[in-house]
């Protein structure tokens, strides 16, 4: 299923080593060089609302959150094959800014049946041995979400770029 001109939610984090996930995403998923690692707030949707309404709901939902520190590290596969780095540090603020989004700006398009878990998808794969030791640690703050388009070939344009309201 292509989501090509849809549009989500995302966190670009930014941390010094993150040459080290793009190196296991380069070789696990097909998106790697059209998407940089990323946190999915809000998964893929279309709908009405224009861009400048979804930015000035998202802005006005950002003005009340401040940076907060999240670390990744370890890794795990999901039931259906995605590999993916674990939250360790921030998931309870990732969570809240997941579950603000979608009931306050997309409503109608949670799926409460879908448990969020806060990840950095790695890629496809049905065994992860071979990453047993990928054991690093991935910290920064986070400060900023952006609104993405989905482009025709399943790449990443940047929409903007939201920073939070709140100092640290």
């Amino acid at each position: 299923m292509s989501n090509n001109g849809k549009r989500d939610i995302l966190i670009f984090p930014k941390f010094e080593n993150i040459h080290l996930i793009q190196d296991i995403r380069s070789k696990f998923d097909p998106l790697a060089n059209l998407v940089a690692p990323h946190i999915t707030l809000a998964f893929p949707f279309s709908d009405d609302m224009s861009n400048e309404e979804l930015i000035e709901k998202l802005n006005n939902l950002l003005v009340t959150y401040h940076p907060f520190k999240i670390t990744f590290s370890g890794i795990s596969l999901s039931d259906d094959g995605y590999i993916f780095l674990n939250c360790i540090n921030g998931f309870n603020d990732i969570v809240c800014l997941h579950d603000e989004i979608y009931q306050k700006i997309l409503p109608t398009h949670f799926k409460s049946s879908v448990k969020y878990i806060p990840h950095i998808t790695l890629g496809q794969s049905n065994n992860i041995e071979e990453l047993r030791s990928f054991e690093y640690e991935f910290n920064t703050i986070v400060d900023e979400v952006s609104v993405e388009l989905i482009g025709n070939c399943e790449e990443s344009i940047i929409i903007k770029n939201i920073k939070f309201g709140g100092m640290l």
